[in-house]
């Protein structure tokens, strides 16, 4: 539901997502809101009503070795009407480990992150040690948490230094 006429409320708070891709279809009403760089955050707007988001996930990142960007979004409502939107996210099979291709690793551009098991990721994100990690830095937490469903997430999230 909208909020009352003039007022400005979250709708959903800021999240970088940790499917790996989340395709968005809004509706008219431009309530989708990124983070850029400065750390100010831009509606996107002016998006025709066929437009398409898409959002790459911490572990598209991390399989691109950095090279695409996950990131931080959030819906904020205002107005008196309704916002509607319609999301796709994709995830892989469980067991799948997120590994960098070899062919996204040279001198240039050394690995940044360990190879790791999605499933095992996804439940740590969710989990409780997890919601006092920033959402954008999980990714790059060293972790020994205990995960639900007994999977403990050793350090093979971290960055690689």
């Amino acid at each position: 539901m909208a909020p009352p006429p003039g007022e400005y409320e979250t709708g959903l708070f800021a999240h970088i997502d940790k499917l790996v891709i989340t395709i968005i279809c809004e509706d008219q009403i431009p309530e989708l809101e990124i983070e850029v760089n400065d750390g100010q955050w831009m509606k996107l707007t002016n998006l025709s009503p066929s437009s398409f988001v898409f959002m790459v996930g911490d572990p598209l990142k991390a399989w691109s070795n950095r090279r695409l960007k996950s990131t931080n979004h959030k819906v904020m409502m205002s107005g008196d009407k309704d916002q509607f939107s319609i999301a796709a996210f994709i995830m892989p099979n469980e067991g799948t480990i997120i590994k960098t291709p070899k062919e996204l690793i040279d001198e240039e551009h050394p690995q940044l992150f360990k190879d790791f098991d999605f499933m095992k990721f996804f439940f740590f994100a969710f989990s409780d040690p997890a919601r006092r990690i920033d959402s954008g830095q999980l990714l790059s937490h060293p972790t020994s948490f205990q995960c639900p469903y007994g999977q403990v997430v050793k350090s093979q999230l971290q960055v690689i230094n």
